[in-house]
């Protein structure tokens, strides 16, 4: 499965948040659980898998009416964190096919990509240091204040710098 740091990232590019609750919340319930099994538990998109959607059509029309009613009566915050926890189902079924050296790959990818801030405000277009995400609104581009960001990315940071860096390093030894 993919760590919590690693759907962190790609919420955060995605997003422009991290959504570090959702994936908390989402993992917190099957702790206890070992292995791919953690995943009959809080994880009901993931088992969805093959029935529902797959990897031709991950978001189906139902899918996406869905998160538009979401939107709708609870707001697009709501919707949102939907997504986010709809798209932690398919990392961690994208994470299930890949090799070992994969994964590291990716991770290290992700490692090095939040230590590049500047490349996540281009790509992304999500500005980390003033708290910014640039979003489509009525059909025009804006620049949405959200200034949760950059706690967010400073807490997502400090975390791979603390517990991940080696990947960065391991990576970039195997493949520099």
């Amino acid at each position: 499965m993919a760590a919590g740091w690693v759907h962190q990232t790609i919420d955060l590019v995605a997003y422009g948040r991290t959504y570090a609750h959702v994936h908390r919340g989402k993992d917190a319930a099957s702790q206890s659980i070992p292995g791919l099994r953690h995943r009959t538990v809080g994880h009901e998109w993931y088992q969805r898998c093959g029935r529902d959607w797959g990897f031709a059509q991950p978001y189906p029309q139902a899918a996406r009416e869905v998160i538009e009613k979401m939107r709708e009566t609870c707001g697009p915050d709501a919707a949102e964190e939907k997504m986010s926890a709809d798209s932690h189902d398919l990392t961690d079924k994208t994470w299930d096919g890949l090799s070992r050296e994969a994964r590291l790959y990716w991770e290290g990818f992700f490692a090095w990509l939040i230590y590049h801030r500047d490349i996540v405000e281009r790509w992304a277009e999500v500005d980390v240091a003033r708290g910014r995400i640039k979003r489509v609104i009525d059909g025009e581009e804006v620049w949405e204040e959200s200034p949760e960001t950059v706690a967010e990315y400073k807490n997502l940071r400090r975390e791979v710098s603390r517990h991940h860096k080696w990947r960065l390093r391991s990576v970039l030894a195997q493949y520099g």
